[in-house]
């Protein structure tokens, strides 16, 4: 994985309509796994606060793991000046893990060696499958559906989150209660999360939905994750290929646990949306998004190009 401006760029994939342009990795990127030890794994990729890091992530120690879910279709202005989604399926689905104090995740220089007192220390983060592609061009629901797009399993800190998806994005992010799993299962999730990110890499095809029931998308695989470690019965496997309703993906597995408050991410850091330092990372993200402006824009996929990925996508 490229971590500095003079290495080569790393170039979509002969399966995609984008295949030879650079991908876009300011922002979304798989762990590099650089190696393990009993009790932890060296990474490389973990995004804070708008950069990259070499992480030592701990193998146990995870004290809580929540859903995460928000809607990233465009909103329509309601007659009570509120808004609503324009299509009530398209549902981004994350996971947040929090880990023990004594179990923090310790972030050094990408480049440098990870020795010594870290830069920074976090115990709040979010595993997150997104989509990935050429400059000038995010998820959108023909690439999704044509497997134009690379998933990515990302890490990134839960400040992060905020950042993209409230304050630069205006979402409202719904958060289920913790998730009744045993301590042991918790810390196996992690593991397999971070192996899974490392093994994907930008190497699979992004998938919303294809003919023959299968997809490669936000909500089926970080499920198939769990249905893995969980060792699920055959019948659930299904309930996790649309990003339609979460919560009862959830709730079929036997993990959602009705009655408890779910507080949304927006108020549960409310105080941190309005501070002085979420002020000035819009003021670096905007100066950022002006310099890559200035990058060459991937262009428009051939017809033919269209057709052949159309005729992969229905194919069983």
């Amino acid at each position: 994985m490229s971590d500095s401006a003079e290495d080569p760029p790393i170039l979509m994939p002969c399966w995609s309509g984008y295949s030879g342009e650079p991908f876009n990795l300011t922002e979304r990127r798989p762990l590099n796994i650089l190696g393990e030890a009993d009790d932890t794994i060296t990474a490389n990729g973990f995004y804070y606060q708008g950069t990259f890091w070499k992480a030592i992530i701990p193998k146990r120690g995870v004290a809580e793991i929540f859903a995460q879910q928000f809607n990233f279709s465009k909103h329509k202005r309601q007659a009570d000046g509120g808004s609503k989604p324009s299509i009530f399926f398209l549902n981004h689905v994350q996971a947040r893990v929090k880990m023990t104090p004594e179990s923090a995740i310790a972030l050094y220089a990408a480049s440098g060696d990870a020795n010594g007192e870290p830069v920074h220390r976090i115990t709040d983060f979010c595993h997150s499958v997104e989509a990935v592609g050429p400059h000038g061009r995010s998820w959108n629901v023909a690439d999704a559906l044509l497997g134009n797009l690379a998933v990515v399993h990302r890490f990134l800190s839960t400040t992060d989150v905020a950042f993209e998806r409230i304050i630069l994005s205006r979402m409202t992010v719904l958060q289920s209660p913790p998730l009744p799993l045993e301590a042991d299962i918790r810390d196996q999730l992690l593991c397999a999360a971070i192996r899974r990110s490392h093994d994907v890499g930008l190497t699979k095809p992004y998938f919303m939905a294809r003919m023959s029931c299968r997809a490669a998308n936000c909500t089926s695989e970080p499920l198939n994750i769990v249905d893995d470690i969980r060792k699920a019965p055959p019948w659930q496997h299904f309930f996790h290929r649309l990003p339609i309703h979460p919560r009862s993906y959830l709730k079929v597995r036997g993990l959602w646990q009705d009655g408890k408050p779910t507080p949304t991410l927006n108020d549960e850091m409310a105080d941190w949306l309005a501070s002085e330092e979420a002020k000035q990372r819009r003021a670096i993200h905007l100066q950022k998004k002006k310099e890559l402006g200035d990058l060459p824009q991937a262009p428009k996929i051939p017809i033919w190009k269209n057709v052949s990925s159309f005729i992969r996508a229905i194919r069983a």
